[in-house]
C-alpha cells in the first residue's frame, strides 16, 4: 500500500514537473547599444532627426588644437543641417540651407550610416557632394573635416537625445594626422 502512495505521488510530481516546464517563458528583449544610440540619432523606427554643428576642434599632428563654433564659420557652411533616418536603410543627408555660391549643390553628403554593435562607432558611407568653400577657403581649415562621409570611423564621444559629438582621425597625403571633433545639437 505504501509502495502504491510513493508511486502515486511521485506520479503527480512528475506531471506537475512536466506541465511546468512547457510553460512559454517571457523573453523581454534588451536593446543594444547600437539600437539605442541610434534611436538618440535619428529617432524611433520610421522617423528622423536633424542636426546642426555646434564646435568643432582640429589638431594637426603635434601642434596645439584650434576651436570654433558655428558662429566662426562662413553662414553659408554653418547652417548646414545633417538628418539621419531610422528606416529600413538608414538614410543620412547633409544639406546646405544658404548656398555659399550659385553654382554649389544644396545635398552636400547623403547615403547610409550604422552603427557598431557596442553603438561606439558611427560608420558612414556616403557620397560627399562638397562645396566650393570646402575646398578653396584657406583660412578655414575645419570645413573640409565637416563632412563626416571620408571612409573613417568616427568614434561616439557622446551623445543624448539633444547633443552628439563625433571624434576622428584622418591622415593626409603628406603623413600629417589631424584630430577632429565635432559637436551637434538637435536642430
Amino acid at each position: 500500500m505504501k509502495k502504491i502512495m510513493l508511486i502515486k505521488r511521485l506520479s503527480i510530481f512528475a506531471f506537475i514537473a512536466l506541465a511546468l516546464s512547457c510553460t512559454k517563458e517571457k523573453v523581454v528583449s534588451q536593446s543594444t547599444a547600437a539600437e539605442t544610440n541610434a534611436v538618440l540619432l535619428a529617432g524611433a523606427k520610421g522617423s528622423s532627426k536633424s542636426w546642426k554643428l555646434t564646435g568643432i576642434t582640429l589638431k594637426e599632428n603635434s601642434n596645439a588644437v584650434q576651436s570654433a563654433s558655428a558662429s566662426d564659420l562662413p553662414s553659408c557652411e554653418a547652417d548646414n543641417v545633417l538628418t539621419f533616418s531610422n528606416n529600413a536603410t538608414q538614410t543620412y543627408t547633409q544639406i546646405e540651407n544658404t548656398l555659399c555660391t550659385s553654382t554649389d549643390p544644396t545635398t552636400v553628403e547623403k547615403g547610409s550610416w550604422a552603427f557598431t554593435d557596442d553603438g561606439k562607432t558611427l560608420l558612414i558611407d556616403a557620397f560627399v557632394y562638397p562645396t566650393s568653400t570646402q575646398f578653396s577657403d584657406t583660412n578655414e581649415p575645419f570645413l573640409i573635416f565637416f563632412i563626416l562621409a571620408q571612409g573613417v570611423p568616427l568614434t561616439v564621444t557622446s551623445i543624448t537625445d539633444s547633443t552628439f559629438t563625433i571624434a576622428y582621425t584622418v591622415t593626409d597625403s603628406s603623413n600629417n594626422n589631424y584630430y577632429i571633433t565635432v559637436t551637434f545639437t538637435k536642430a
